[in-house]
C-alpha cells in the first residue's frame, strides 16, 4: 500500500471513461524535439496504476477495466491510431469465471430405494471443466477397455472408467469424444481411502474461445464408494452443482503507428514490431481481523513496464514516421497464464505473419547490480537471437540476463509470440527484490531516475527496430519451444 498521499493531479484522473476531457498525463508543453520520456511522466503513470484506489488491477474486475480506460486515454492523447475493436483502443478479451455457492452433491443409486448422498471431499471430488450445470439421473456404464465404449455418445449415461487416466483419454479420443464430449459424466476410481470434507471447488477461469463447450464434468470416487463403484453396485448417479459461470469482458489496450518504409526498403512498412507490457496484477486479499483489504499494487510488476511503453508511444508519435509499423500492446491477464496476450495473437490487428518482433518490457523499477546497476537493462534469452548483440554494438546499455536459472525468457508476454515463431524477448531490470508479488510493491519504492534511463535505452532499442537498422532473427537452433 502507498505510504504517501496521491498527488491532486492523479486524484483528478479517477473519472469515468465518458469524461474524456480529463487527460491522463501531465499537461506541461513539450520542448521542440523532446522525446517526452521523463522521470516525471513515468512516475505519474505508475502512481495512478499502482494507487490503492486501483485495488491491485485484478484481471476481469472493474479496477482492471478502469486501468484499461486510463491507458486508452493515454494512447489517444499521444495521437496513436486505435488498434482495438470497432475503431477504439480497447480489444475485448472475454473471460469466463465459474463461481460456487455450496459444495457439489453426488447422489448414487445402489440397488432399490432412494439415492444415497455422498460427501464432497470425503467420498468424491469433482473437476469442474465446463459450466457448473447439474446432471439428470444418469445410468452408469463400466468401461474396462476401448471395446466397452460405444461409438456414439449418450448424454444420459455416465462413463465409469476402470483404467488409468491416460488410457481413458486415448479411448475417448479414438471414439471421437475427447474429454468425454457428448456423455453425461465421466467417473473415475479414486483413492482407496476416504478424504476429508472439502471446501468450495476452485472457480474455473479462462478466455472464451469461440463458443464455450460444456464438456462433462469429471468425478472421482474414494474410500468405500470406490469399492462399490468398482464392484458394479452403483447403477445410477446424479451430480448437483450450486453455482454458475459468468462471462466478463476485460480489455487489451492497443494502438499503432503505421510504417512508411524507406526509399531503399519500402517493404518495411508491412513489417510489424509489437512493443508490449502487461497492466494487470494480483488484486487484494482480506485484511486481518476484519480490517481493510490488503492491496497488491504491482508498481514494479508491471506498472513500470506499462509506463515505459506509454512513453514510447508518445515519443514515436511526436517524431518522424517509422519505417516499420509499430503496435503498442498493453495486455491484461499476464498474471493469469498470459491470457490477454494469447488472445491478441489469436486476434491481431495486423496479420500475425507480418509481425517480425515483440519487444516486451517488465519490471524496470529497481536497478540490478548483477548487470551494472542504475540505468542498465538486461534482455531475456539474450543468446537466442540477434537482438542483444545488435543493441550492444550500437552503444545501448543492454546486456545478457544475469540469472538464466530463473528462466525469465519463458515467464512473460514475449513467450506467446515466441510460440508463434516470432522473435520475442523482454527487457527488464528485476533484481530479485523481496517486494515481488507482495503488498509492498508500491510506487514510492521505485527509482524513477533509473527508470528514465532505462526507458530512454529501451526507446533507442525500439528505434533500431522501427527504422529497420536491426533485423531480428533467431540464432541457429533457436527457439526450441513447444507450441501452445
Amino acid at each position: 500500500m502507498s505510504k504517501r498521499p496521491l498527488l491532486l493531479s492523479t486524484l483528478l484522473l479517477f473519472v469515468p471513461v465518458a469524461a474524456g476531457s480529463q487527460d491522463p498525463a501531465p499537461e506541461d508543453p513539450l520542448p521542440e524535439g523532446q522525446t517526452a520520456i521523463t522521470a516525471k511522466e513515468i512516475e505519474h503513470h505508475v502512481r495512478f496504476l499502482a494507487s490503492d484506489e486501483m485495488q491491485g488491477r485484478l484481471v476481469a474486475t472493474e479496477h482492471s477495466r478502469r486501468a484499461a480506460r486510463y491507458l486508452a486515454r493515454a494512447l489517444k492523447r499521444a495521437q496513436l491510431e486505435p488498434a482495438g475493436d470497432d475503431g477504439t483502443f480497447l480489444q475485448a478479451v472475454p473471460f469466463y469465471r465459474t463461481e460456487h455457492e455450496a459444495v457439489p452433491e453426488l447422489r448414487v443409486w445402489a440397488g432399490e430405494g432412494d439415492p444415497l448422498p455422498l460427501t464432497y471431499g470425503v467420498d468424491f471430488t469433482a473437476r469442474v471443466r465446463g459450466a457448473p450445470v447439474s446432471t439428470s439421473e444418469l445410468e452408469v456404464l463400466s468401461v474396462r477397455s476401448v471395446e466397452d465404449l460405444p461409438a456414439t455418445a449418450d448424454p444420459k449415461v455416465a462413463l465409469l472408467f476402470h483404467a488409468r487416466a491416460g488410457d481413458a483419454k486415448r479411448w475417448l479420443e479414438e471414439r471421437g469424444a475427447p474429454r468425454g464430449k457428448g456423455w453425461g459424466l465421466v467417473l473415475r476410481l479414486g483413492r482407496t481411502k476416504a478424504g476429508k470434507p472439502g471446501s468450495l471447488p476452485r472457480g474455473g477461469f479462462g478466455v472464451v474461445k469461440g463458443e464455450l463447450t460444456d464438456d462433462p464434468e469429471e468425478v472421482s470416487v474414494h474410500g468405500e464408494w470406490r469399492t462399490k463403484f468398482d464392484d458394479g453396485q452403483a447403477t445410477r448417479v446424479q451430480l448437483v452443482f450450486h453455482g454458475e459461470r459468468r462471462i466478463i469482458d476485460d480489455y487489451n489496450v492497443v494502438g499503432c503507428i503505421r510504417g512508411v518504409g524507406t526509399p531503399e526498403r519500402p517493404e518495411l512498412a508491412k513489417e510489424v514490431i509489437v512493443l508490449s507490457a502487461h497492466y494487470d496484477h494480483l488484486g487484494t486479499r482480506p485484511g486481518r481481523d476484519g480490517g481493510p483489504p490488503i492491496v497488491f499494487n504491482g508498481a514494479d510488476d508491471d506498472a513500470s513496464g506499462v509506463a515505459a511503453v506509454l512513453e514510447f508511444a508518445e515519443a514515436f508519435a511526436a517524431g518522424p514516421k517509422p519505417a516499420r509499423t509499430l503496435v503498442f500492446l498493453l495486455a491484461t491477464g499476464e498474471e493469469r497464464r498470459i491470457l490477454g496476450t494469447y488472445h491478441y495473437v489469436d486476434h491481431p490487428f495486423f496479420p500475425l505473419e507480418e509481425t517480425v518482433c515483440n519487444l516486451n518490457f517488465e519490471m524496470l523499477g529497481r536497478p540490478d547490480e548483477v548487470v551494472g546497476g542504475a540505468g542498465k537493462l538486461w534482455l531475456t534469452g539474450y543468446e537466442r537471437s540477434t537482438l542483444g548483440p545488435a543493441f550492444a554494438e550500437r552503444g545501448i546499455d543492454v546486456v545478457a540476463d544475469g540469472r538464466p536459472d530463473q528462466n525469465f525468457f519463458m515467464r512473460s508476454d514475449n513467450i506467446v509470440f515466441v510460440r508463434k515463431g516470432i522473435v520475442g524477448q523482454t527487457l527488464s531490470t528485476y533484481n530479485m527484490h523481496g517486494d515481488y508479488h507482495q503488498p509492498s510493491d508500491d510506487w514510492d519504492a521505485l527509482d524513477y531516475e533509473h527508470m528514465e534511463a532505462c526507458a530512454r535505452a529501451g526507446f533507442a532499442a525500439a528505434q533500431l527496430l522501427a527504422d529497420g537498422s536491426v533485423s531480428p532473427e533467431w540464432n541457429e537452433g533457436e527457439p526450441r519451444l513447444g507450441r501452445r
